[in-house]
């Protein structure tokens, strides 16, 4: 695999919502897909011209950001595409940032993810969004 962490570009909008089913049933057409990507940073996880992975990021004010969503394609996942793109945003963020981000308590995986990278619980709510229970994470780069 050559890995390869960019910027989203607008070709690659297709392939957001043909990737990931809960991105395109939250945009009820293309061009709402499209405004969801400029309105936020996109990051992509290229293999030589496939995308195998993204990342959204809201930018919050200064240099504090949230992490909207991160998915990596199923038969790849756990093989380092992930950390890729969260070190990446890392770097592009740089020193005296904020990342923040939120999880379903019961997603196990994805809270071992986050804490191998440096994330700390920050907070916790309950019944958050139908009816989940969410950890709040944050990390300071």
């Amino acid at each position: 695999m050559s890995l390869q962490i960019r910027w989203c570009r607008p070709d690659d909008f297709e392939c957001l919502t043909d990737f990931d089913d809960h991105f395109s049933q939250r945009r009820a057409d293309k061009l709402r897909a499209v405004r969801y990507v400029h309105s936020f940073t996109c990051f992509v996880a290229d293999d030589e011209g496939e995308i195998v992975g993204f990342m959204i990021m809201e930018n919050l004010h200064d240099n504090s950001h949230y992490m909207s969503q991160i998915n990596v394609k199923k038969s790849l996942q756990r093989q380092g595409v992930g950390t890729q793109l969260v070190r990446k945003v890392f770097e592009i963020i740089g020193a005296g940032g904020h990342i923040s981000l939120c999880v379903n308590t019961d997603n196990y995986p994805a809270i071992k993810f986050y804490e191998s990278l440096g994330f700390m619980v920050c907070g916790f709510t309950a019944g958050y969004r139908r009816g989940q229970d969410k950890l709040w994470y944050q990390i300071d780069v």
